[in-house]
């Protein structure tokens, strides 16, 4: 299922219901589920992807890059340090650059003419009260700056960099999927049917979640005439 949020009247609105067999890994069905939607709303631009730990593998954000869309994806811990990255360079786990003292460093802003990233000395930036390094690692008060390229690897250095305030903001928006889910299941009680096959749970889902849509429209209308 896609899902998305909407901040402003607080709503959680099913997009795109898509019935698969379970034997089917979730990677490959949600970016079935995502070309089928595209192809039907073909006048809606999807600005956002947010994804599970599921989806992480580099076909996803290749596609997600032709698509023009900016991929939010949380990362699984077993894959490990991409060779691509220099050796020089000590990363967090998000790729996230860390400084001589261990600290992760502060993402600075997107240089077009670079290509690059900058990551600016988060003491610095007054994100830590105190270095712990012996000889400081800029003698300038604007502190030491690092470079990182999004083009060493697509998984790790996403259009909006990992482990900004930006980016969680936008990946909690993820939850908005299992408040949906919530609803078709137990509010409208898809699961206490006791109904077998395909058509009639894609019957049933698609009825629960028409009356949330219009759920929303109500809410929408009584906030707007408060």
């Amino acid at each position: 299922m896609l899902s998305c949020h909407n901040e402003q009247y607080q709503t959680d609105l099913p997009l795109h219901i898509r019935f698969f067999d379970a034997r089917r890994h979730d990677s490959v069905s949600g970016i079935v589920a995502l070309a089928e939607f595209r192809k039907i709303n073909h006048y809606l631009q999807i600005k956002n992807l947010c994804l599970d730990s599921a989806h992480d593998n580099y076909p996803t954000y290749e596609l997600c890059k032709k698509w023009n869309i900016a991929p939010f994806i949380d990362l699984n811990s077993n894959r490990g340090r991409p060779e691509s990255i220099p050796k020089r360079l000590d990363i967090d786990t998000d790729g996230t650059p860390l400084c001589a003292a261990g600290f992760r460093m502060v993402y600075w802003g997107y240089s077009p003419k670079r290509h690059d990233c900058k990551w600016r000395c988060p003491v610095a930036c007054g994100k830590e009260e105190k270095c712990t390094c012996e000889v400081p690692c800029s003698s300038s008060s604007y502190g030491r700056c690092l470079y990182t390229k999004p083009a060493w690897d697509i998984r790790l250095y996403t259009p909006i960099p990992r482990g900004t305030e930006e980016y969680k903001k936008t990946y909690n928006n993820r939850t908005s999927s299992e408040r949906v889910n919530n609803r078709i299941l137990n509010d409208y009680h898809l699961h206490d049917m006791k109904i077998h096959g395909k058509k009639r749970y894609s019957f049933f889902a698609m009825i629960a979640s028409m009356n949330t849509h219009l759920d929303a429209r109500l809410k929408k209308a009584k906030q707007d005439a408060a």
